[in-house]
């Protein structure tokens, strides 16, 4: 089971060092070998953890997870994208007309956040 604290701690390092983390690497932040049962859960994991730090960060934190692939560039595939857009919404963004901006935006300010938590 994905836990919610190992999560944001995890999410939260990695912000601080200003850089993107896996979907395996939050698993693994919980002791999860990363599966098809893992990976069916994360959407809605990830959801939780942005509205759970969305007021504390100012940002939608799961901005900064992305495919093993795309941890050097932070992009997002299209379904990923679009389910970040939907999380966006549901959580009171509106509707998100350009995804990758709004992305982008998440992103820098996770990483702003990440920031700040480092010097404190």
């Amino acid at each position: 089971m994905l836990d919610m604290d190992r999560s944001v701690g995890a999410i939260r390092a990695a912000a601080a060092e200003q850089r993107f983390i896996s979907y395996g690497q939050i698993a693994r932040a919980s002791d999860v070998p990363w599966s098809m049962s893992v990976r069916s859960q994360m959407r809605p994991h990830l959801e939780g953890v942005c509205g759970k730090m969305l007021q504390d960060a100012g940002a939608m934190v799961s901005a900064i997870v992305v495919n093993q692939d795309n941890l050097a560039t932070g992009t997002l595939d299209p379904q990923s994208l679009a389910g970040f857009a939907d999380c966006a919404r549901r959580l009171g963004f509106g509707i998100v007309e350009d995804r990758e901006a709004f992305l982008r935006e998440q992103q820098r300010l996770t990483f702003e956040w990440g920031a700040r938590t480092a010097s404190a």
